[in-house]
This record gives C-alpha cells, sequence and structure tokens, in this order.
C-alpha cells in the first residue's frame, strides 16, 4: 500500500530534493517574482515512503484570513513534475499517478480557499484532481517545433519578403529598458493598463538576466530597437516567450515577423520547442498560428 504525505516547502528545499526541475521551482526565478507580487513562493511535495514523487510550485497570497495558490500574472505555467522510479508496467505508475495528483489536491484544498493553477502542457490525466474537488477547465497555447523549418502563412511570407528590404538586423542585446518602452507603449495602445510600473519591473528583469533566466533577442533599425522579445530558456528542451513587443509602424513593415524568423532559427541550435505562452486571444492568437505554431492544450485547475 502507498504512503503519501503533501507538505509544504521552500524553493531551496525543493531544489534539494528533486533530481532536475524546470526553471518554474528555481528559486532565483520564484523568489524575486514573489517579491514583485508581495506573495510567498511555495512549493508542494508529495512523498511516497518518504521519497519525494511529485512537486508543484506556486504562489500564495493571504487576504486577512483568506489564503489563495495561484500563479500571478507574469508566471504562466505551475507545472506537476513527477519523479517516479521505473515501473516495468505502464498502468502501475498510472494508477500511482492518479493517487499522488488526488492526495496534493486534497492537501491544496485543505491549506487554501481559492485555487487558481496553470498546469503544464502535456499533463492529461487529472482524474485525481477532479476527485479531489477541482474544476479542470482547459487552456490552450502554441508550441513552435523549432527541428522542422519555418514555414509561415502565405500572407505573413509576404510581408516578411518586404521586411527583408527594410535593412532590419538583429541582435542579442540585453537593454532592458527599451523593451520596457516597447511593452508599455503596446499595454498604452491597447488601452489595457500593464499590471506594474516600470520602474519596479526593470529591477526584476535585470536580476533574472544576472542569473541567466531570460534572455533578449531584438530587431534593430540604425541604432534604435524596433521590437524585442525575452524568452525563458527552459533547461528541458523547451524555451519560452515571456515579454515581447513592436513599434506600431514597424511591426507594419514586418519587424515582429522578421523578429521570430531570426529567433526560431538562432534557438533552434539550443532548444526543440518554443513554447509561446498563450492561445487563448484571437489577435496574438492568429499571428502565432501563422508563424507555423501547434496548437496545444493545457489544463486550469480551479477552487
Amino acid at each position: 500500500m502507498n504512503t503519501l504525505l503533501c507538505n509544504l516547502v521552500t524553493p531551496e528545499q525543493a531544489y534539494k530534493q528533486a533530481k532536475s526541475l524546470p526553471v518554474w521551482f528555481n528559486p532565483q526565478w520564484m523568489n524575486p517574482l514573489a517579491e514583485l507580487h508581495k506573495v510567498m513562493p511555495r512549493v508542494l511535495v508529495c512523498f511516497k515512503n518518504d521519497n519525494p514523487v511529485a512537486f508543484l510550485p506556486f504562489y500564495e497570497k493571504s487576504f486577512i484570513t483568506l489564503k489563495k495558490a495561484y500563479n500571478p500574472t507574469l508566471v504562466y505555467y505551475s507545472p506537476l513534475i513527477f519523479q517516479l522510479p521505473e515501473r516495468k508496467q505502464a498502468n502501475r505508475e498510472l494508477l500511482l499517478e492518479y493517487e499522488i495528483t488526488k492526495a496534493m489536491g486534497e492537501s491544496l484544498k485543505n491549506r487554501y480557499k481559492k485555487i487558481l493553477l496553470n498546469l503544464n502542457s502535456g499533463l492529461y490525466d487529472l482524474r485525481g484532481l477532479k476527485d479531489a474537488g477541482f474544476a479542470v477547465l482547459p487552456q490552450y497555447t502554441f508550441i513552435r517545433d523549432l527541428t522542422v523549418e519555418t514555414e509561415f502563412f502565405g500572407s505573413e511570407m509576404k510581408k516578411l519578403r518586404s521586411a527583408l528590404k527594410e535593412g532590419y538586423e538583429f541582435n542579442h542585446d540585453f537593454l532592458p529598458q527599451r523593451l520596457l518602452e516597447l511593452v508599455f507603449g503596446m499595454y498604452n495602445r491597447k488601452r489595457h493598463p500593464f499590471p506594474f510600473e516600470q520602474e519596479n519591473l526593470l529591477p526584476l528583469i535585470i536580476r533574472l538576466h544576472k542569473a541567466n533566466l531570460i534572455e533578449q533577442y531584438n530587431v534593430v533599425r540604425g541604432e534604435r530597437i524596433v521590437s524585442s522579445i525575452l524568452i525563458i530558456p527552459g533547461a528541458e528542451q523547451t524555451c519560452y516567450g515571456w515579454l515581447t513587443a513592436s513599434e506600431l509602424h514597424e511591426m507594419q513593415k514586418g519587424a515582429s515577423l522578421f523578429l521570430y524568423r531570426e529567433l526560431f532559427q538562432t534557438l533552434s541550435k539550443r532548444f526543440s520547442s518554443f513554447d509561446m505562452c498563450g492561445a487563448n486571444s484571437k489577435g496574438p492568437s492568429r499571428l502565432k498560428a501563422a508563424l507555423g505554431a501547434e496548437l496545444k492544450l493545457f489544463f486550469q485547475i480551479v477552487k
């Protein structure tokens, strides 16, 4: 009989107990994000006979006596990661994963009044969480296979060919202030306020970059960055698009298409896939599909 016990630990403790974990668990990622959002970084660890077998990172927000477990604005995923010993019978492992997810779900429900977490793409068996009382909602992202040649939609290829005549250059310079100018300019155009001020976000970006947890790539006209993106280079052969924006008139000339073409070619030397972190908004989703990315399913759990 399996003896399962779930405990909350710090990101540092989780890193010591695990064989390997994605960037979303890294203390150098979780702690700065928690400080910005004024929340607590947590990792729920499930133990089987005193051995850690599953890990779930999230952030804890307190409202007097009410506690909420969630992934905040700038944290797209809270991945549930299993680290189980190999078994000869796959269905035995399936049963164990069910028992683990149910135990972790019950542990979360006992600790938190509200729960809203985006789990990782590729995790589909959430019967244990459903049986623990969670609503399991489908969400979508686009993931670009970097091992195959980029094939844009015809209209985007026409625009890209025009962009190639604009004299754009592509570089890897870290100039976060300029990127933030582009990001906040985009949000202002959409009349949708960004949840943080530039002066609060800039120290976070610099800190994450010093920890080698983000990278910046740019399209430049002359000496001016006109399109830029921050990526999260995951250690599991997948990297993630984090923040990106372009000047409006340069975007209309194809600067963002030029950015993605050069970016895919560059990242393909190190990674096999690029998660564009989202497919739930009509406008951005159309562009991501046009770039040759595939629609992928992940789940959000809600209490």
